[in-house]
């Protein structure tokens, strides 16, 4: 069954060959081709199987976990065609970006914001991005040596399947210290560097001030 699936593809096998395969992965050490044919046998067709409940399985002579992995493909139908319902923005510039970041940050209530960081200055918020510039991931990050910091977003971008990135460095004040700027900018070089490998894009660094903003390409350091 393997070897016909790798040459011929999924769309080679017949209903009950379907069913089989499913079976085999809730009964892996026996011949799961008599069941398969019963139950299609039973409820006429591979559909009538799959939309079949738990007892009438249990009925056809299907044991738990058989009727555990039948249930599974309704299930994903079902999520699949209810859509992704999470917001995801379309990230397609850095105004766009900055105005993402900068609309979630003034709705979080004024407590949520102190009880996470008593100093917003030098806090870092990836914006995770997938090939067609929709945010797949907005996600603080720890501070902490330029290595580790690094370490820590790409991880994300693997985790999330990124293809590109935001990054944006909270300046508190504007325009930002020198010095927050060259902290900032030895991180993301880094970041840089590394999601090259990993044929990641980092698009640039917004440093936000309350009300403003810039950015590390804009003064050309990175």
């Amino acid at each position: 069954m393997r070897a016909r699936i790798r040459a011929a593809g999924e769309g080679s096998l017949a209903d009950y060959e379907i069913l089989e395969v499913l079976l085999f992965a809730a009964i892996p050490r026996r011949d799961t081709k008599p069941l398969a044919k019963d139950l299609i046998a039973r409820f006429g067709s591979l559909g009538g199987v799959l939309s079949a409940g738990a007892g009438e399985l249990r009925a056809a002579g299907a044991g738990p976990r058989a009727c555990a992995v039948l249930g599974l493909p309704a299930l994903v139908a079902g999520r699949l065609c209810r859509g992704d319902g999470r917001s995801r923005p379309y990230i397609h510039d850095l105004q766009a970006a900055w105005t993402h970041y900068a609309t979630t940050r003034d709705a979080m209530p004024a407590s949520s914001r102190d009880g996470q960081d008593s100093n917003a200055q030098g806090q870092v918020t990836i914006l995770l991005l997938d090939a067609g510039n929709r945010l797949v991931g907005d996600e603080r990050v720890p501070a902490g040596p330029p290595a580790d910091m690094c370490r820590t977003i790409l991880q994300r971008v693997l985790h999330l399947h990124a293809v590109s990135m935001v990054a944006v460095w909270e300046g508190g004040t504007f325009p930002p210290a020198p010095r927050l700027l060259e902290d900032a900018a030895v991180v993301m070089r880094q970041v840089e560097a590394h999601g090259r490998l990993l044929s990641t894009v980092m698009h640039d660094c917004i440093i936000a001030g309350a009300k403003e903003w810039t950015s590390l390409r804009r003064e050309k350091m990175l």
